[in-house]
């Protein structure tokens, strides 16, 4: 029987099985849909809004007042409560009630003439966006502040000329994700984060149970029979990751500044990896549970050591390790780098080449390994 006639057998092989077991099914056909959908309704509102802050205002001044009407105007902020007690803003800051804590001092609006105005910002930093996000705003907030009072009060009080605006100003701009966009910048990132858990998963309990169950002697696996079994999950997740790009690009309107085929090609490629080491993992242990745990520490915190939330650079020599041999993290590069910054081809698509690299050194041992315990009956029935 040819190669090719063998792929298709064990391809409508593994159809018909998965027809016959809704379970094994539900990986492939509405568990990724409920998942990603849930992903997506929390993050729909696309920027962060309404972040509860509390202000200390200790001087009930005029400062304190403009600073609080900007507050209240801020997208991205929300007066929760004004005390006049740090101790009361401290016990809302511990109990989850307020993001951070806006501290206007005894004396702010004298010590401002001065020169020595200070107020003081206290943000929540175990919550890294919702701190970004208010630090963003109360500098906003404070530079208007100032240029009011140098205006208004300061101008007001000094020799004519002697109140000028700053000699250099920064002016911040976002070259990439120019709105912002949780939901353009988390969204694209989750959905194949959780497609690529939800594939290992599959294709370890398709090939798993095959010796568990000991079906393995009447399937009579070759590499045809291996390729055909694993093209069906394949083909079915690069269908989900072609459908939350329409979603994300067509149907949400966030533009891709590269182009959808580079990115399908990263998909392709990111679940040929995953597919040889999950292949990897069952012919090391000839076990589906111990390879199920393996794949639960292996593509879990994938996400973690992406570099794309958080960066690895600094981080130790083992991270940076981990985070390279990890599929997701070049697939995570070649989309913010074909998406978000619409990179050069030939600099957006160089992730393939690991990703190819991994698929070879793992599938090639992990087919050797899996044929191998395909054919001793002791390897059998594990469970």
């Amino acid at each position: 029987m040819s190669f090719a006639r063998r792929l298709g057998k064990s391809f409508r092989r593994e159809a018909a099985f998965l027809a016959r077991n809704p379970w094994d099914l539900a990986l492939l056909t509405w568990l990724p849909l409920v998942l990603c959908g849930l992903i997506a309704w929390q993050l729909s509102a696309g920027v962060v809004r309404d972040l509860p802050v509390a202000l200390v205002d200790a001087e009930r001044s005029a400062l304190s007042r403009d600073i609080a009407i900007r507050i209240e105007g801020a997208p991205g902020l929300r007066l929760a409560s004004t005390v006049t007690d740090m101790g009361e803003a401290e016990a809302l800051a511990r109990a989850g009630a307020v993001e951070a804590i806006v501290l206007v001092p005894p004396e702010a609006t004298r010590r401002a003439f001065a020169g020595q105005g200070q107020i003081t910002l206290y943000v929540n930093a175990a919550h890294s966006a919702a701190s970004s996000t208010i630090q963003r705003d109360m500098a906003a907030i404070i530079a208007a502040a100032n240029a009011r009072e140098a205006v208004e009060q300061i101008a007001a009080v000094s020799p004519p000329g002697s109140v000028r605006p700053a000699p250099v100003k920064v002016t911040s701009v976002i070259a990439f994700n120019a709105p912002a966009s949780q939901e353009q910048q988390l969204v694209s990132l989750l959905h194949p984060a959780l497609l690529h858990i939800l594939f290992m998963l599959a294709v370890v309990s398709a090939f798993g149970r095959e010796l568990r169950d000991a079906t393995v002697a009447a399937w009579q696996p070759d590499r045809a029979a291996l390729a055909g079994k694993a093209a069906l999950y394949v083909l079915a997740f690069m269908a989900w990751g072609a459908m939350m790009t329409a979603y994300l690009a067509g149907f949400r309107g966030w533009a891709m500044a590269g182009g959808p085929l580079l990115l399908m090609a990263g998909y392709f490629a990111m679940f040929a990896a995953y597919a040889g080491v999950s292949l990897l993992l069952l012919g090391l242990t000839r076990c589906m549970s111990q390879s199920l745990s393996l794949t639960g520490l292996y593509a879990g915190a994938s996400f973690a050591f992406a570099g794309a939330i958080f960066p690895v650079d600094q981080a130790s020599g083992f991270a940076r390790v981990w985070a390279e041999v990890l599929p997701f993290t070049h697939f995570a590069r070649l989309l913010a780098m074909d998406w978000i910054t619409g990179a050069p081809a030939a600099a957006a698509a160089a992730p393939l080449m690991p990703l190819g690299l991994i698929a070879v050194v793992t599938a090639v041992p992990g087919m050797w390994l899996y044929l191998r315990a395909a054919e001793r009956p002791q390897d059998w029935g594990r469970r």
